[in-house]
């Protein structure tokens, strides 16, 4: 039996309306006529709605599942609580360090120490079954997820680092130990001791402590029973401080204020400055400055020369004076030696100019008076023979000199001038001579005492030779000052 075309037609809407994913199903239906087909064809392209299928859910990792346990367990993890679950216990935290490098601020008396902390303590609510999460032991917490105990730097001396710590993260083992190494840059007051700058020892301490907690509550261990400060493989060595030593220390402290005590730990630094450049910028120049003071002294009194060589010594001094004020704190009750030393020579080589002054006066200009007799005396007998004065004896200046053969030739022409004038007067006034009447060439040997201050020719000499014994006498005596503080500083510098 056969049906209508008609009747198959109608079916098709029918079923069209009421079903539209059972259009795909009728296109495989046969049919012999060309409406049967167009029909077909329109019924295909009537729209459709589709339901999207629901995703399936994305498995975690036994990580993610640890962490889910840990942190939001049947009891939320609160990281201000102390991590014990009886709360009388005490938290007993492994403090180390690790140092990179370390530097000192001579002028603000600061310690610079860039290092690695080391702290551990065991958390109780960190703890877990590694079988349960697919043997995994170890896990990485971030930096504000899980309790950390405030150590603090006790003496630090950077009032804008509070935290100096960083962000770093926790290393959290399944037993609930906790490992924190975070890097950090710390700044410490040290009372420096610059006597013997720049050639001195100093010893600088780190004191941690917790800030808030007393030792009930945290208690401090030295980590892994480490009794020095490690220092790490890629170690910064400081060119101008070498370390003597380091210390470890765990003191307690109870205060007048409370009845708990209140633990510290204490790295001790003995460090030692070991520069060669404050050897050849600072050391060898003062020494340079003695020389050139002392190869002053040795100069003859009337050289003008040295003080020249005083001079340029003496602005030198000056200038390390004005490096020390901007280098070295002015509060510092313990003077370095070194400054000492410039200043003095500062001191010293200003007197020495003045007695080069004065030196060149007494040798170079005419007296008429001999020296006090006291400081003939002194510089004539056992003194001067200390000092070697015995060649100043048979020796007079070259200026002195000068001025006895002048005197020596004016007196000459003089005395010629005169017994001219003299017969030529004497013949023309029938024999009579008239001395100091008032001719231009008239010779007095009276005037000539008077100019020289009423001394013959060979008593002036002897108080010029008076005046440089003295001369050279003070001048030595001050070279053997000089000489003596120079022993002293190349002793203890050199």
């Amino acid at each position: 039996m056969r049906a209508c075309p008609e009747v198959v037609l109608g079916l098709t809407l029918a079923i069209s309306l009421m079903e539209p994913s059972a259009c795909v199903d009728l296109e495989k239906i046969p049919t012999n006529n060309a409406t049967e087909a167009t029909t077909a064809s329109t019924t295909t392209t009537t729209p459709t709605t589709t339901v999207a299928p629901e995703p399936a859910k994305r498995e975690k990792s036994f990580r993610q599942l640890l962490r889910q346990h840990l942190l939001n367990g049947t009891n939320a993890y609160d990281k201000e609580a102390h991590p014990r679950l009886n709360h009388s216990e005490t938290v007993l935290v492994s403090l180390g360090m690790a140092v990179i490098h370390y530097d000192i601020d001579e002028a603000k008396s600061v310690f610079l120490v860039d290092a690695w902390m080391r702290m551990s303590w065991h958390d109780d609510h960190m703890k877990w079954d590694p079988s349960d999460f697919g043997g995994l032991k170890q896990i990485h917490m971030g930096s504000q997820e899980i309790w950390k105990p405030d150590i603090l730097l006790y003496n630090n001396a950077d009032p804008t680092l509070r935290q100096p710590y960083g962000n770093a993260h926790f290393v959290v083992e399944s037993d609930g130990t906790v490992l924190w190494v975070p890097p950090a840059h710390l700044e410490a007051f040290c009372k420096l001791k610059l006597r013997f700058w720049p050639l001195d020892g100093q010893t600088c301490k780190l004191k941690f402590g917790s800030w808030t907690s007393h030792g009930d509550q945290i208690d401090l261990a030295k980590y892994k029973n480490m009794t020095t400060v490690e220092y790490l493989n890629f170690y910064t060595k400081n060119r101008e401080w070498q370390s003597l030593g380091t210390t470890v220390d765990v003191q307690s402290v109870k205060y007048d204020c409370c009845d708990e005590s209140y633990p510290d730990m204490t790295f001790t630094f003995q460090l030692q400055r070991s520069s060669p450049a404050y050897r050849a910028l600072m050391v060898l120049p003062c020494l340079v400055i003695m020389l050139m003071t002392v190869c002053c002294f040795l100069l003859p009194p009337m050289a003008g020369e040295k003080v020249t060589v005083n001079g340029f010594a003496f602005v030198s001094a000056v200038m390390y004076l004005i490096y020390f004020s901007h280098t070295l704190p002015f509060h510092e009750t313990e003077v370095p030696i070194l400054v000492m030393f410039f200043s003095n020579t500062t001191a010293m080589i200003g007197i020495g100019l003045l007695l080069n002054v004065v030196a060149i006066s007494m040798s170079r200009e005419r007296k008429f008076q001999g020296p006090p007799k006291f400081l003939k005396s002194l510089f004539s007998g056992t003194l001067g023979r200390c000092l070697c004065l015995g060649n100043y004896y048979h020796q007079v200046s070259a200026t002195h000199q000068r001025l006895v053969l002048e005197l020596s030739d004016l007196h000459a022409e003089s005395t010629d001038c005169g017994e001219d004038e003299q017969g030529s007067a004497t013949a023309s006034n029938g024999g009579v001579s008239t001395v100091g009447g008032g001719g231009r060439g008239t010779y007095d040997p009276d005037l000539v005492q008077h100019g020289s201050g009423g001394l013959t020719h060979s008593e002036q000499s002897g108080v010029m030779k008076d005046w440089i014994l003295v001369a050279a006498g003070l001048e030595r005596l001050f070279f053997l000052i000089y000489a003596l503080a120079f022993a002293i500083v190349t002793s203890v510098y050199v």
